[in-house]
């Protein structure tokens, strides 16, 4: 793919990302309910409470799983084409780690959404939930979000090379987006939201800011100078 193409593509992708973060985040505060309620390992009878006779609720939670499913495969497509421009750019065993990290999260992150779905459904035919169900959601979700962390905390040497406003989405994601996600999941679920608002706020910040910089990114090659271990394993031209 040619760079201005693959550039045109980032862009969309970035836009596509925070933009469905904010209508994901619309939807919460429009129903009062998302499916993070399930990330907390929330009682049976909590569980009970809050979906028995609450069809804003139940509307909420689909939204928001729905635009999360589309939101897999934008933010997945999105890493993807990062991979590719960054090629050149950073050594390849960092982006090829930092890319399995983010697609181990898409692939964690639909296993979350479909046994939350699955939850819902037993739910409403009156199969029994139970705790050790609701325990391993908590779980899942936080090696989700850890495997996030670390793809991002990778990528950002990739922006971070790709200068300029790249440089200033790096800095977001190594001390903004990763510390606080790191503080989510070890403070007191009480306690958890206004950390968990504010790494959201980096994520979606990021993606908007990562659209605007390939959106303003005229360069026209697609390389740079090649890694020492590239150039070896390169085959010679005739």
């Amino acid at each position: 793919m040619e760079r201005a193409a693959l550039n045109r593509a980032l862009a969309v992708s970035g836009f596509l990302a925070s933009g469905t973060v904010l209508c994901m985040v619309a939807g919460i505060f429009a129903t009062g309910f998302s499916q993070e309620f399930f990330q907390l390992s929330p009682s049976v009878h909590a569980i009970a409470a809050q979906l028995t006779g609450q069809p804003a609720h139940d509307f909420g939670l689909r939204l928001n799983i729905g635009l999360d499913n589309f939101f897999i495969i934008v933010y997945c497509a999105f890493f993807v084409l990062l991979a590719a421009r960054l090629r050149g750019l950073v050594h390849p065993g960092i982006v090829g780690v930092g890319l399995g990290a983010i697609l181990l999260t898409g692939l964690l992150d639909a296993i979350e959404n479909h046994h939350i779905m699955a939850m819902l459904h037993g739910f409403e035919h009156g199969m029994p939930l139970s705790t050790d169900e609701s325990r391993y959601q908590m779980v899942e979700s936080n090696l989700k979000f850890h495997a996030a962390y670390l793809g991002s905390f990778l990528f950002a040497f990739g922006f971070y090379r790709v200068g300029g406003l790249g440089r200033v989405i790096a800095w977001l994601l190594w001390l903004g987006f990763v510390p606080l996600g790191v503080i989510t999941s070890a403070v007191p679920v009480e306690s958890s939201t206004p950390f968990a608002l504010a790494r959201t706020v980096f994520f979606v910040l990021a993606f908007a800011l990562g659209g605007v910089l390939f959106l303003r990114d005229k360069t026209e090659h697609t390389r740079t100078e090649p890694w020492p271990d590239e150039e070896k394993i390169r085959p010679a031209r005739a």
